[in-house]
């Protein structure tokens, strides 16, 4: 009985992002299913084409890969996504594993790192876990504030970063979320900062790697940039670089995510 694992990301062009975030995570998964045979696919096909004209290096398509598979004669197949939300990345994804079920004799696929009502309890505990660390150096610590900057989607989960944000007011952290494409815009964040009485922000990406939303986007000196936003509305900020993908919590709750997709699934 052939088995694949098979892990799903967007993917980047930036290649020390992806050896940071990406593989770390693609890793853990391996150690956790030393069993199965390894392969990668991203949903980008922009990002794809990017890294075959600049480097030379294929990728494949999620419905790429499956073909494959399917040629090489594996009987089940485990997929990871490394996807945040359920976002339209992720149910793209998902439309194509199901044009695939027929072909193999199991499918078993993880869910993205927020789903369930437990996953986002588990995921604001971790956010304040980093939070906490960013500000345990701060001067005055009733003054600072944790800001993350997530994609944002236009699709039925966009209220994924109000869910995480709520967790925050009812705790009475000093800790917000907004969204580049979506909802809450980083003018909402700072209408809360503002309200707080905050004076230093320290700014992350809640992505899975730090790669072009997080360094333009969010770090950059450019004026639409979310440091220069802040910087222009008197906040100290504080970059901090990390993709999701760095941290030990998330490797192992992908790793979680596709274990328990397998329990469910016998």
């Amino acid at each position: 009985m052939k088995k694949a694992l098979v892990v799903i990301s967007f993917g980047t062009s930036y290649i020390e992002a992806r050896k940071a975030s990406i593989e770390p995570c693609e890793n853990a998964l391996k150690e956790k299913f030393p069993e199965m045979d390894f392969y990668r696919a991203w949903t980008s096909k922009m990002i794809i084409k990017k890294l075959k004209d600049r480097d030379g290096e294929t990728i494949l398509y999620p419905s790429e890969l499956l073909e494959e598979l399917v040629k090489k004669g594996y009987d089940e197949v485990y997929i990871q996504s490394l996807h945040i939300l359920w976002g339209e990345e992720y149910q793209k994804m998902m439309a194509i594993i199901e044009d695939y079920r027929d072909k193999f004799s199991k499918i078993v696929v993880g869910r993205p790192l927020l789903y369930s009502i437990e996953d986002y309890n588990e995921v604001s505990d971790f956010m304040t876990r980093v939070a906490d660390y960013d500000k345990s150096g701060d001067f005055v610590k009733e003054h600072s504030a944790s800001v993350w900057m997530g994609h944002g989607t236009f699709n039925m989960c966009h209220g994924a970063y109000s869910s995480l944000g709520y967790r925050f007011l009812r705790d009475d952290k000093n800790i917000f979320i907004g969204t580049v494409e979506g909802y809450p815009k980083i003018d909402d964040v700072i209408m809360f900062l503002k309200k707080n009485e905050i004076k230093t922000v320290h700014l992350r990406p809640f992505l899975l790697v730090a790669g072009d939303h997080a360094r333009n986007d969010m770090a950059s000196d450019g004026e639409d940039s979310w440091k220069s936003k802040l910087v222009n509305n008197g906040f100290n900020v504080l970059v901090h670089l990390d993709g999701l993908g760095e941290f030990r919590w998330i490797k192992e709750k992908f790793a979680t995510n596709l274990e328990e997709a397998i329990i469910e699934s016998k």
